[in-house]
């Protein structure tokens, strides 16, 4: 390709005519900075070609003047001066000098609110000082006022000229305290003579004020009193007092949809028979019926004919099943609801681990309440992140406490009402690292893995969960030993685990030493859990429970026991405090002592710090789940004298000439036991491979999103 050249004259007249388009709308738009910079360029010369090429000192041969092929993203060479733009970012500012001081404002209790600020400022100081209602902590260094001078306040911080930025409470959340400043919360004075007499007899004083409490708040509340007090018997209490407002609604997982209907027939047998109805396929009717109970499932399949069919009264139990509203479980219960005046939700755990959860709930019962966005940034530290906003995290617990208690929620403890209910005593049991297979290459590669900080939260997780399933193997031989004996002492007892081959091991045992026992698990229907209950509760040969963690931590009455074992860890603290509660409950007379078997150098490490972090959150929002991993009894697993191991076990080589012929036979015994229990270990782990994440954790999917895995 042929080069392109220029002569001088050409190269100065093009030149020219650049100069005079730009001073031509350079006089156009002036500089608001120096209004005179333009007509002042104006007047000076323009500097001839040679003029300006002197200052380059440069040849008209030079390859940069020229238009080359291969220097075609290169144009002359200029000469740069400062301009005069304006720019904000002035060395003070950006150093801190002149920084906005913020200010946040959140409830401290049902008639005063607290300002923190960020910083010290004078004039803010000052402005608080004006406030006749204020008080200064001294220890957190933080001022606090009634809440009848909030607007007042407001507004002459909103007037300060000083850098003071405030964030305020939230709109929909001061009216609701505002509100309830100016009512009375007096529910003694409600008459209960309308509720069937044979359940106003059972109840409790707390129970009493569980009913006023819901027929306060219209029919329409979250009863989340610890497990086992009675929250069954206040949610139909409430229900008949508004008897008028049926047909009523009972929507409840499957496992325990016929205890309802039996409770109904116990308490309230002023309701034939014929008015309460088990919904159990999608093909069943429900026309003139009175009550209808129905599972969740089989409420997402027939969702259509309860749309139609219409309720004024609903019941939703265990509801903290209902915190994803992304799920079709919700979807189906709030089309529904949808007609419904009253609504009742009951759970003992309704937050299992994050604030977040309950949103779903409030809305049910509370409608209108606050937009999802507005609730995530305020109670769980929202984040905007690249894919949308995190509301994993946790802020303002105290109010959002508060803020329960005054509009929906009522939750006791049992701490708070049963002094007479007998204590429950945790005891961690470390399994002895002698019984482990500990060292297993695998496992070490997983274990580094869950320590990197650098990794995401989904490899985490299928780390995790890879950890967990072949810490299910390794520790077996240990829970086996410390079940085995257990069993030995006959006592009547409840053992967890959530792997199905854990479950099978102990079932075996208890075959082996001719140990009457039930089992439940996600394969048992809702006949059979009851026949199976009640034959726990009343056969005195029967003496063991072996359940699974996820399929029988709730719906189901085992005081017959006063001991529980947890063979397995898991990783949501609120399965756990009610798996615990299907013993320490109404009807225990006697002690309970909760056992957690733990091993070293296993999942169960991360598993702890995450129980303990959970439960922490829990608690600054109020929902204590009685889980004080911190004051447990640590203990050691004792092997007895016949299961101690012999110190040739322990070495690597031994010489067989100078050994007896016993200890031949006792070494060629453990060394063929060894072999027969990792033949097992691998024929399990054969048949029950991990296909699915969310089949293993049997979690909600939102578990498996944006959860912190830093367990440092």
């Amino acid at each position: 390709m042929a080069t392109v050249r220029y002569t001088q004259e050409e190269i100065e007249k093009k030149r020219l005519e650049a100069l005079q388009r730009k001073q031509q709308i350079q006089s156009k738009v002036k500089s608001p900075f120096d209004p005179g910079k333009v007509q002042r360029n104006q007047n000076k010369p323009i500097k001839s070609f040679s003029q300006s090429t002197s200052s380059f000192q440069r040849p008209i041969t030079d390859p940069i003047l020229r238009s080359e092929p291969n220097n075609s993203r290169i144009g002359p060479m200029r000469t740069y001066k400062t301009n005069n733009r304006y720019t904000p970012m002035t060395p003070q500012k950006f150093f801190g000098i002149n920084s906005v001081i913020t200010g946040k404002c959140y409830m401290i209790t049902n008639e005063r609110f607290a300002i923190e600020t960020s910083s010290y400022l004078s004039s803010v100081i000052e402005v608080f000082k004006t406030v006749d209602s204020r008080i200064y902590d001294i220890k957190t260094k933080i001022w606090n006022f009634h809440l009848k001078d909030y607007d007042n306040l407001i507004k002459k911080l909103l007037e300060l000229k000083s850098n003071f930025s405030i964030i305020q409470i939230p709109k929909s959340v001061l009216q609701i305290f505002q509100k309830n400043l100016n009512s009375s919360n007096d529910i003694s004075s409600i008459d209960l003579s309308p509720i069937d007499a044979t359940l106003r007899d059972m109840l409790m004083p707390f129970q009493q004020e569980g009913i006023c409490y819901g027929i306060s708040k219209n029919g329409c509340c979250i009863i989340a009193d610890d497990m086992g007090l009675g929250k069954t018997l206040q949610a139909l209490g409430i229900a008949y007092y508004f008897k008028d407002s049926w047909p009523l609604l009972i929507v409840t997982p499957s496992s325990v949809r016929y205890q309802w209907s039996e409770a109904i027939y116990n308490v309230l047998p002023s309701i034939p028979a014929h008015y309460v109805h088990q919904f159990i396929n999608t093909k069943d009717f429900i026309d003139d019926v009175k009550i209808v109970i129905v599972s969740y499932d089989i409420l997402v399949r027939a969702v259509e004919i309860f749309k139609r069919r219409g309720f004024g009264f609903v019941i939703l139990d265990e509801s903290h099943i209902l915190k994803n509203n992304k799920t079709a479980r919700f979807n189906a219960v709030q089309s529904a609801v949808s007609s419904a005046r009253h609504i009742i939700l009951l759970s003992g755990t309704p937050a299992l681990s994050r604030p977040i959860e309950l949103y779903t709930q409030i809305n049910l019962v509370f409608r209108n309440f606050m937009g999802y966005q507005e609730y995530g940034i305020r109670y769980c530290a929202g984040e905007k992140k690249l894919f949308g906003w995190d509301f994993t995290g946790s802020s303002n617990m105290q109010e959002l406490q508060l803020l329960l208690k005054s509009t929906c929620m009522i939750r006791r403890l049992k701490t708070d009402v049963l002094n007479q209910l007998p204590t429950k005593t945790r005891k961690v049991i470390i399994l002895n690292p002698a019984l482990i297979k500990v060292g297993i290459k695998e496992m070490e590669d997983i274990s580094k893995e869950l320590e990197k900080k650098v990794s995401s939260g989904l490899e985490h997780h299928n780390a995790l969960l890879q950890y967990y399933n072949k810490s299910s193997f390794v520790r077996l031989k240990a829970v086996c030993k410390h079940v085995t004996q257990l069993f030995e002492t006959k006592q009547k007892c409840l053992i967890y685990a959530h792997h199905q081959h854990v479950l099978d091991a102990i079932c075996d045992i208890a075959e082996s030493m001719e140990i009457g026992y039930i089992k439940i698990d996600g394969k048992t229907n809702s006949n059979r859990r009851k026949d199976l209950v009640n034959n726990f509760q009343n056969n005195t040969n029967c003496l063991v429970a072996i359940l699974s963690i996820t399929a029988a931590n709730a719906g189901i009455t085992l005081t017959a026991a006063q001991l529980v074992v947890f063979a397995e860890l898991f990783w949501n603290p609120g399965i756990l405090c009610q798996a615990e509660d299907r013993v320490h409950r109404i009807g225990q007379d006697s002690n309970v002592v909760i056992q957690y078997l733990v091993a070293k150098q296993t999942a169960d490490d991360h598993l702890w710090s995450l129980i303990q972090r959970k439960i922490n959150i829990l608690c600054q929002a109020g929902f204590n789940q009685n889980i004080l991993m911190d004051e447990a009894e640590v203990t050691n697993q004792v092997l007895q004298e016949n299961d101690q191991l012999k110190i040739d076990f322990f070495m690597e080589k031994t010489p067989e000439k100078n050994l007896k012929s016993d200890d031949k036979m006792d070494i060629s015994d453990e060394i063929n036991e060894d072999k027969s229990l990792k033949n097992n270990e691998q024929k399990r782990e054969e048949e029950t491979p991990i296909k699915d994440i969310k089949e293993l954790l049997n979690v909600d999917e939102e578990d498996l999103q944006n959860c912190d895995w830093n367990f440092s």
